[in-house]
């Protein structure tokens, strides 16, 4: 099937040359297993059981090696046997350790290589897939295709050691080995209705564990809403019916295997003793290699079964390879454009930012259209308009996370197209709506985008942001941990944390997007306060839905349905009473249109 094909492929090409040395370590484990086996020969010949003269062959050339090694009485062959019997356990032990490291180190690899082609890839890959069904990619499935690796590895060891016992016991008694055989083949044509169902099984199991990822993150990440409306309840009613569900698929792929184990050393035992009784009566066969070879296939049966179970543990995770390589192929196949991450854009200032005629597309939807625009740098440019004017796609399609259909961005002499692209993005501090922060220490979190910042740099970019001294305020300063998603902060503190995290990367153009949105006006006013002051020194890019926040701006560009309608400054675009007019009304902000009462607000918060 082709699931196995592209486990059986991805194996080989992985492991290279570990995997001949794998079933060259394999076959030394059989050998020496089954010789310590076959030597039972030799020593029943010395205790007066002796071998068939037709099958005197096995007998000699053992015999041969014993006198070469010095060994004639029973002790020195019993000794020889116990020997060779501890350096097959020491070999099977290394054996299954390698075993063990390699299946761990494929699984992370796995892992690494899907990380890697989910960040990597555009950002529209990210965008249009739940976070869960990502998250389970990499963990959940990544977890059973390192069991189904561990499985296919010791079947290829157990097949090998089958081989070779066979070979042996066809040497010693060629009659009993083949009707032991035939009954084994039997056996296993029996559980072949077993064998499709446990297929099945393994087949339904990923859409179930992704589906349960991202329900279980949409709902965790939702806590709140749901314990402020009274939803626990029902939040329980949508995860529990598909808890069970996995809980069923799984505790059906788990039992089959032990159902089929169970049924086979069954018909091992029948088959067994069956042999014992017709081996020397019915086939001719001397008593002493019936007994080797029952010895034998007494080892070698168990083998079997434990063959047939993990074929069937192999159907429940098989599947896992073809969720990860197609989710991981069209991650790759959306990757961007990468380069050095110590490259930078060499940019003089003065400079300008320059957009024309840029388009962006949503499938048939036209987001922005034909949007022109200059912004001078150092200064400070707003972007403003409804929800929907097409405000933050602009920013998504200045850092490049969007691509344009139309049009040409220009920073300084570098156009987007052809730049590369993360030294763009360093370039470009950016600054979202929320503030995206981690279970970390502040100082983690603000050397996130540049971790090779050392204590003066990181301490400049807080003190610009003006988050010096409520970080010195912290129990641990820098190293306080702050919660997931900085939930020990307030709204204020996480955006300063963040402005500070941009300004690391020393970047030429500071975006904000709707960066004020969710702040008190005390926190606004200290934001505009630090704008202000970075304004001369960078250009400041606002996309703001609030005008309060744009008011100081050189240039105001408002936005209608992924146009440009009206461009000036504050007082220009107050005085035609259009656009912006109407929004402020709708702000009460149409009767307070000095720039100066603003700057005045904020200097007295400053001091």
């Amino acid at each position: 099937m082709s699931v196995y094909r592209l486990l059986l492929s991805d194996l080989i090409a992985r492991l290279g040359w570990r995997l001949p040395s794998l079933i060259a370590l394999m076959t030394l484990v059989g050998l020496t297993e089954g010789a310590s086996v076959a030597l039972l020969l030799p020593l029943l010949s010395r205790i007066g059981i002796t071998p068939a003269s037709t099958q005197g062959l096995a007998v000699e050339t053992m015999e041969k090696g014993l006198r070469l090694i010095g060994a004639t009485t029973p002790a020195e062959i019993l000794i020889v046997i116990i020997a060779i019997a501890a350096v097959q356990t020491a070999l099977f032990i290394a054996l299954n350790w390698w075993n063990a490291r390699l299946a761990r180190r494929y699984q992370g690899q796995r892992q690494t290589e899907l990380f890697r082609a989910f960040v990597r890839a555009r950002w529209s890959f990210s965008v249009n897939r739940k976070a869960g069904e990502l998250t389970n990619v990499i963990v959940t499935e990544c977890e059973r295709l390192g069991v189904a690796f561990t499985i296919l590895l010791a079947m290829i060891s157990t097949s090998v050691v089958i081989l070779i016992y066979f070979c042996l016991s066809l040497v010693i008694a060629w009659q009993v080995t083949l009707s032991l055989v035939a009954f084994a083949l039997l056996s296993g044509l029996a559980m072949m209705r077993i064998y499709r169902k446990s297929y099945s099984a393994g087949q339904a199991l990923p859409p179930l564990n992704a589906e349960l990822q991202s329900m279980l993150g949409e709902q965790l990440a939702a806590v709140k809403i749901i314990k402020a409306t009274d939803g626990e309840g029902r939040a329980e009613a949508r995860i529990n019916p598909l808890i069970r569900k996995l809980e069923k698929a799984n505790a059906f792929v788990s039992f089959l295997p032990s159902m089929v184990r169970g049924l086979l050393e069954f018909f091992a035992f029948v088959g067994l003793a069956l042999m014992f009784l017709l081996g020397s009566e019915g086939m001719g066969v001397a008593v002493g290699n019936v007994f080797v070879v029952l010895a034998l296939f007494a080892r070698l049966f168990p083998r079997i079964t434990t063959l047939q179970a993990n074929l069937h543990y192999l159907n429940g995770h098989v599947h896992a390879i073809d969720a990860i390589s197609q989710l991981q192929s069209e991650a790759e196949a959306e990757a961007e454009r990468q380069d050095s991450a110590t490259e930078f854009l060499k940019i003089d200032l003065p400079t300008n930012l320059v957009v024309r005629n840029l388009d962006v597309k949503f499938g048939d939807r036209k987001a922005l259209n034909r949007v022109s625009m200059t912004m001078a740098i150092p200064g400070m440019l707003a972007i403003v308009g409804g929800s929907g004017a097409g405000k933050s796609t602009l920013v998504h399609t200045l850092l490049g996370l969007v691509e344009p259909s139309a049009g040409s961005i220009r920073l300084g002499q570098h156009e987007i197209a052809s730049a590369a692209l993360g030294a763009w993005r360093r370039a470009i501090g950016y600054v979202p709506q929320e503030t995206i922060l981690f279970h970390a220490s502040v100082w983690e979190n603000l050397t996130l985008a540049n971790p090779a910042a050392s204590e003066a740099e990181v301490k400049l970019a807080v003190r610009r942001a003006h988050a010096h001294d409520f970080i010195a305020a912290m129990p641990e300063g820098y190293e306080t941990l702050i919660g997931d998603q900085g939930v020990k902060l307030s709204g204020g503190q996480r955006q300063r944390l963040g402005i500070a995290r941009a300004l690391l990367t020393n970047p030429i153009l500071l975006a904000l997007d709707e960066a004020m949105s969710a702040l008190d006006a005390e926190s606004e006013a200290e934001l505009s306060q630090t704008l202000e002051e970075l304004r001369k020194q960078m250009g400041i890019l606002i996309i703001a839905h609030r005008l309060g926040a744009v008011r100081t701006a050189d240039s105001i560009c408002v936005f209608e349905a992924g146009r440009i309608v009206e461009v000036g400054n504050w007082n220009e675009l107050m005085s035609r009473k259009s656009r912006l007019y109407s929004l402020a009304e709708a702000q009460s902000l149409g009767h307070d249109r000095s720039v100066e009462a603003l700057q005045s607000r904020a200097a007295s918060v400053g001091n």
